[in-house]
């Protein structure tokens, strides 16, 4: 609440004493009424040291001016330029100049009022009485409307304003980390959508129409995006009349978790539960036996919810469906009084070719590995006794529902709640693209690389050819090469960081780059590669900006062909101080698997991994 009241100085004439003196008590009367008020009203006390002056009190919070920032507006953001002057203090400049031996003095003084960008006549009062004509910034837009609000983008719209504008400039500031963005659009738009944000993070917005070097006042509000589902969502210990749900939470601080769950006996009957944003799990009791439920998981912050996952099992009875996830399943059975040879278990997606699986009369569980995320299947249990199958009884799940259905690499799938190490299916080309099976290691450094090379038992021959090395060749659970092509999809999506382990006796290095890519197959898939921490030496920087060439194909050569000297496929210069794809084992000659930082050249490293991840996951931070 500000105010104020200032009456001109001077005396009266022309018989208004009376009107003045009237006036002047009525002001008495409101000075004194605004006094009261400011006692009394609690807005007035809210916000922490009345924003400073450089900014609004909101609800109890202070939303700042552009480039301001902290709990009271005082600081101000990096990079930001601030005009530190409360309303109110006069901000006057003086400027001397000699002009034909006249002194002039010129001052300047801002002036608050609605900007409607019309005329307006300033007195300047003095020895002299001068006037002066000045025009006002463009008029704010109004009526700031939020939309399409999600984990990490949202939709801004607001009002034109009438008068002339040139254009409009929007920021929006972190509360959390008072990082400051601003982003500049047409004066033919009135909307814009803002991505890049941080999950459940609360964003001061502006918007200020711009005409060349004057903006108008600013019309802000906050808004909060939307949080991060859980992860990981499962169902355990099922019995026949209760189950036990468990995931874990997602990224940044929620305020509760909400679980929803129906039987496909009552399909119209939905049972909600609200748990504390701190919880992991919860008992559902009172089930019914042999029924089928669907569970959905999601997480809320303030008013907003985050997308719901979900899963369905089955309580147990002849068949049912346990512990299932996006990816596996676990069928259970009931063993009968008749004694089967043999079980063959059938399952599907609707619509989609049957797979089966034969299993040894002695089981009663089996784990379906492989599964489509948020997909139904049916399963049928059949039994085999003298060659003949009889049909036990038929089960249905669905597959829970992932972060990442279609994940480009190793770091969305640990996103996805992927823990351990191993081979995946991942979607370099995104979900229209193929899948291509890849080993992800989920322990090293935080997990969540991809991993494209390795090397360690000498079973797989590398002294390849040119479309070997394009398409890959190996065995992922041993050695192999993913392939030039599948590298350049993963290094070409976004910015990647290289890691190489290295293993000798009990000894072990690593080199990691921060910049890591390859280019295409017509540009012969040139390295590139810099930023270098480690233990095991930089090699890698003598190959930057090398074409790759097999024995059969020497793109660039400098000398003599390097591949076919060395027998291995590499981004050779002329030719190495590293070569992991050369002769395993071969300790002479400088033929084996070289890195010449940290072993030279006459000793084969027996165990060498590379790997990729995106430079921008953070190890402390995934889901």
């Amino acid at each position: 609440m500000t105010h104020k009241i200032s009456l001109l100085p001077g005396g009266c004439s022309g018989g208004c004493e009376t009107e003045m003196s009237a006036l002047k008590e009525r002001v008495a009367r409101l000075e004194k009424e605004m006094s009261s008020l400011k006692d009394n009203c609690p807005c007035s006390v809210n916000c922490p040291n009345d924003c400073s002056g450089n900014g609004e009190c909101q609800k109890g919070k202070c939303v700042c001016q552009q480039g301001f920032m902290g709990p009271d507006c005082s600081n101000c953001a990096q990079g930001a330029e601030c005009i530190k002057s409360k309303w109110g203090e006069k901000s006057s400049k003086f400027t001397k100049e000699s002009l034909t031996g006249t002194c002039i003095n010129a001052v300047s003084e801002a002036v608050k009022g609605k900007a409607k960008s019309t005329g307006k006549t300033v007195t300047v009062q003095g020895s002299k009485i001068h006037r002066v004509t000045t025009v006002t910034g463009p008029e704010p837009a109004t009526e700031m409307v939020f939309s399409n609000v999600t984990e990490s983008s949202l939709s801004v719209s607001w009002s034109k304003p009438k008068t002339t504008y040139a254009a409009f400039r929007i920021t929006y500031t972190n509360i959390v980390t008072g990082e400051y963005h601003y982003v500049t659009v047409s004066s033919q738009q009135s909307h814009v959508v803002l991505t890049k944000l941080s999950v459940g993070t609360s964003y001061i917005v502006s918007v200020m129409a711009t005409q060349g070097r004057t903006q108008s006042d600013a019309l802000t509000s906050i808004i909060t995006t939307v949080p991060a589902p859980p992860t990981h969502l499962r169902v355990v210990n099922v019995t026949d009349t209760k189950a036990l749900l468990q995931w874990t939470p997602s990224l940044g601080k929620v305020d509760r978790f909400i679980i929803s769950y129906e039987s496909s006996k009552t399909p119209n009957v939905t049972v909600t539960v609200m748990l504390s944003g701190n919880s992991v799990e919860h008992q559902l009791r009172g089930l019914q036996r042999g029924t089928m439920y669907t569970v959905k998981v999601l997480s809320q912050k303030d008013s907003h919810q985050s997308m719901a996952v979900s899963t369905t099992f089955t309580t147990a009875n002849l068949v049912k469906a346990s512990e299932v996830s996006a990816r596996y399943a676990v069928i259970i059975w009931r063993t009968s009084t008749v004694v089967y040879h043999s079980y063959r278990l059938i399952y599907q997606v609707a619509g989609e070719e049957t797979k089966e699986v034969i299993l040894d009369g002695t089981m009663t569980e089996y784990k379906l590995t492989g599964l489509l995320p948020m997909s139904r299947y049916i399963v049928l249990v059949q039994g085999e006794r003298d060659g003949r199958y009889t049909s036990i009884v038929t089960t249905e799940f669905i597959t829970g529902k992932l972060r990442f259905p279609f994940p480009t690499d190793c770091s969305q799938e640990l996103l996805n709640g992927a823990l351990e190490s191993g081979e995946v299916d991942i979607y370099p080309q995104g979900k229209e693209g193929r899948s291509v099976r890849v080993y992800c290691d989920m322990e090293t450094d935080g997990g969540g690389w991809t991993v494209f090379q390795r090397r360690m038992n000498g079973r797989t021959d590398f002294y390849r050819t040119w479309t070997e090395y394009s398409a890959g060749f190996g065995n992922l659970s041993e050695e192999f090469w993913l392939g030039n092509d599948v590298l350049y999809n993963l290094t070409s999506v976004g910015p990647m960081s290289l890691r190489v382990d290295m293993r000798y006796g009990n000894k072990t290095v690593y080199a990691h780059y921060a910049n890591f890519s390859i280019d295409s197959k017509e540009r012969h898939y040139t390295l590139t590669v810099s930023g270098y921490t480690g233990n095991a030496g930089d090699s890698m920087r003598y190959h930057n900006s090398r074409p790759f060439s097999s024995w059969d194909k020497n793109p660039d050569p400098l000398g003599i062909h390097c591949a076919r000297s060395y027998m291995g496929g590499w981004w050779y210069k002329n030719c190495y101080k590293t070569n992991l794809n050369g002769i395993y084992g071969a300790n002479h000659d400088n033929q084996g698997i070289v890195w010449i930082d940290w072993k030279g050249k006459d000793v084969s490293i027996p165990f060498t991994e590379m790997k990729v991840r995106p430079s921008r996951f953070s190890p402390a931070t995934h889901g």
